[in-house]
């Protein structure tokens, strides 16, 4: 019975040290845990990527706050997949640490109250639908800057027909857009605001 006794007493000291020291520990954001899952779902953009998960609350906050970059899209979207790597490269190239990726397709799907006010405060530079209604569509970039829609564009989002992410996006295509994001990056890094869409 003692011996039970002083086993509990020190299994007990043992979680109680545990516990203290888990409650004292600096829990850092470990961004490398978002660009390994980002790797996981666009399988053309490399492990050492920009992108850190954003959820439709911290979009709008973002978007309250007036700074940011927010890629807009989802995996199961081909064109966002090329989409991703070519921002990817070029933010990079631009020395661009962090650009915020929301996956918005399960938002769109159920018209969540922030999804609407994110889609409301985007509607003017947001394509409407054959029936009218302007919703997000991937792939998107916004760039926020001074509380203001510094960039917008959303090149493929719409691309009907026949052609293919893979032929759409030869070298002159990857080239030119290359060269819109630096022009888009060089406003945000540089501060200057043009007052809407590229």
């Amino acid at each position: 019975m003692k011996k039970r006794t002083i086993f509990d007493l020190c299994l007990i000291f043992v979680l109680l040290i545990i516990l203290v020291f888990l409650g004292t520990r600096d829990y850092k954001v470990d961004k490398s845990k978002d660009s390994k899952r980002f790797d996981k779902e666009y399988s053309m953009v490399s492990k050492d990527n920009v992108f850190k998960y954003a959820d439709e609350e911290k979009v709008y906050d973002l978007i309250q706050k007036g700074d940011g970059i927010i890629f807009m899209a989802f995996n199961e979207n081909e064109w966002s997949n090329y989409y991703a790597k070519i921002l990817n490269d070029t933010a990079k190239a631009n020395n661009i640490k962090t650009i915020y990726y929301y996956d918005f397709l399960a938002d769109r799907e159920k018209q969540s109250v922030t999804y609407k006010k994110i889609v409301k405060y985007l509607e003017m530079y947001l394509k409407q639908n054959d029936l009218g209604q302007v919703n997000l569509n991937a792939p998107c970039l916004v760039i926020l800057k001074d509380n203001a829609v510094m960039a917008y564009d959303d090149e493929t989002s719409m691309i009907n027909g026949t052609i293919r992410p893979k032929d759409y996006w030869n070298n002159l295509n990857i080239e030119n857009k290359k060269m819109h994001f630096n022009n888009m990056f060089n406003l945000y890094l540089g501060g200057v605001n043009n007052g809407g869409e590229e």
